[in-house]
Formats: C-alpha cells, sequence, structure tokens
C-alpha cells in the first residue's frame, strides 16, 4: 500500500530553515552594521568591527547618526536592544558555520529568546485550555441558536469576536472547528457557504492581520527589534477597529445580496443553491 505524503512538523521545518542558514554563511559574503546600545541613560555606545566608541547621550548623537528615533524612547526603555546604524554597513571575514554549529543554534536561540519562548509557552497555555474546556464552542454554539432569525447581527457580533481573537493571541487555524457548527445555521437563513467562511476565517484573518497584540507576529517582532511592544499600541488598535469594521461592513452587504439574490453567490455555478436543500 503506497504511503501517503504527509505534511513535515514544525520542528523539522526549523532545521531545515537552520540547514539552508548554515549553508548560505558557506555561500554569501559576511558583514554587519555598526550597532548602538544605550548604556543605563548616560552615554551611547557605538560597536563597530573596529571597536567601541562612548558618544553623548543626547538627540543630537542620533541625528548626527542618522537615527531618526526620539531620544525620550531610549529614557523611557522602549528600546533596549542594540539597533543598526544606517550607512555603517561592512564585509566582515566569512566564519562558515558546520555540523556542531547546526546542533547548537537551536539551543542558542532559545538562551537568546527565553523571554519569547516563556511568553508563547503561557499563551500556548492558555489556548489549549481554552479549547480543551470547549469554552469558546460551547459559547459560539450557544450565541449561534439563541440568534436565530437574526443573523445579520449575528454576522457582525461572530466577525467581531474572531477578528479580535486573531488580533489579541494569533487565533488563525483553529478556527476551523467552528465552521460547522455555522453552516447549517446560515444556509437555513438563505445564506451561501462564503458567509460562514469569512466570518471564521476572514474574522481571524483580518485580526491576524491588523493584530495589536498577538505574540507570534507583533509582540515577536517588537522584541527583535528591541523596542516595547506597547509602543503605538493605540494605533494599532485603531488600526485593528478601522480594518475590522471595513471588513464586516463588505460582508454583511455581500450577504444581503446573496439573500435577495442567491444566483449573486461567489460559489453560485459550484454549489448551486446550497440553502435550498436545508428547507
Amino acid at each position: 500500500m503506497k504511503k501517503k505524503l504527509t505534511l513535515p512538523t514544525a520542528t523539522t521545518l526549523m532545521m531545515c530553515v537552520i540547514i539552508i542558514a548554515a549553508i548560505s554563511t558557506w555561500l554569501l559574503p559576511a558583514g554587519q552594521y555598526s550597532k548602538l546600545t544605550n548604556n543605563d541613560n548616560k552615554t551611547f555606545v557605538v560597536n563597530s568591527k573596529t571597536g567601541s566608541t562612548a558618544l553623548p547621550f543626547t538627540q543630537k548623537t542620533l541625528d548626527s547618526l542618522s537615527i531618526n528615533i526620539q531620544l525620550e524612547k531610549f529614557t523611557k526603555g522602549e528600546i533596549s536592544k542594540p539597533i543598526s546604524i544606517p550607512n555603517t554597513y561592512q564585509q566582515d571575514t566569512t566564519r562558515p558555520q558546520g555540523f556542531v554549529e547546526v546542533l547548537q543554534a537551536p539551543i542558542k536561540g532559545i538562551i537568546d529568546s527565553i523571554d519569547i519562548v516563556l511568553f508563547i509557552m503561557v499563551i500556548g497555555g492558555f489556548m489549549q485550555v481554552f479549547n480543551k474546556t470547549g469554552a469558546m464552542l460551547n459559547g459560539v454554539t450557544y450565541l449561534a441558536h439563541s440568534m436565530k432569525g437574526r443573523e445579520r447581527l449575528l454576522i457582525i457580533i461572530l466577525t467581531f469576536i474572531f477578528s479580535f481573537l486573531g488580533g489579541s493571541y494569533g487565533m488563525d487555524v483553529e478556527s476551523i472547528v467552528f465552521y460547522p457548527i455555522l453552516v447549517p445555521l446560515f444556509l437555513a437563513a438563505g445564506y451561501d457557504l462564503i458567509v460562514p467562511l469569512a466570518i471564521v476565517f476572514g474574522g481571524a484573518a483580518i485580526g491576524y492581520i491588523s493584530s495589536f497584540s498577538n505574540p507570534f507576529s507583533t509582540i515577536i517582532a517588537s522584541n527583535t527589534l528591541g523596542v516595547n511592544w506597547l509602543d503605538g499600541f493605540y494605533e494599532r488598535i485603531l488600526f485593528f477597529l478601522v480594518s475590522t469594521a471595513l471588513f464586516i461592513w463588505y460582508l454583511v452587504r455581500y450577504a444581503d445580496k446573496v439573500k435577495k439574490n442567491p444566483k449573486a453567490s461567489l460559489v453560485y455555478q459550484s454549489d448551486g443553491n446550497a440553502h435550498s436543500s436545508l428547507e
């Protein structure tokens, strides 16, 4: 019997990326930017290929280095990690990575990013408990049945919920479990298969894209850059609300159109008037 192909695990993909990165060290020229570090709000330290230099802890120093960041970002601790200085890239001696370095890479990576690792473990544990208890599943099921006959309002509420979950803790593919619950409800109300699909996957996706606290994108990126992830938080909230509102407006508009004229459905030619089978 022919064995079915399966997708590689996350660990396998990670090791493949590490191996590719190690191979690239043998092929690509090495180089680095000079780094600027805050020395306890006393001085700036520039670390370059030639050594370290102390500079005054002033806005003038940042401007002279073409770093478009306000000094208060450093004094408030919003930027804690070394940042690259523009126009200072220099080629360096190549240091090809071998078999031993490949094996050490995951361990060193965990040590260097232990704060992110622990944070994701906490979020992952919360998500697991949340899913295992069935709290979300039972809540959505109850909401769907209690609002039967008011599906237009249900579209707005559920889409916002899934968008919020995508933007807050990174809900994505796990939203698939809610699709079978919503399909019969919306088909019976005269909508097509696109509407529940857009609520579940579209809502989670728009939230993920406009994330305000997603640990798997926003927080990791902020930590990598040495920027406090709360910096710009209110702007991200605004972006999330605007993006979600536009998506909900478009989805409700599409749903109303399909309910009035089933032939307006994007999947009418392939699925026909799907809700007629439930009548």
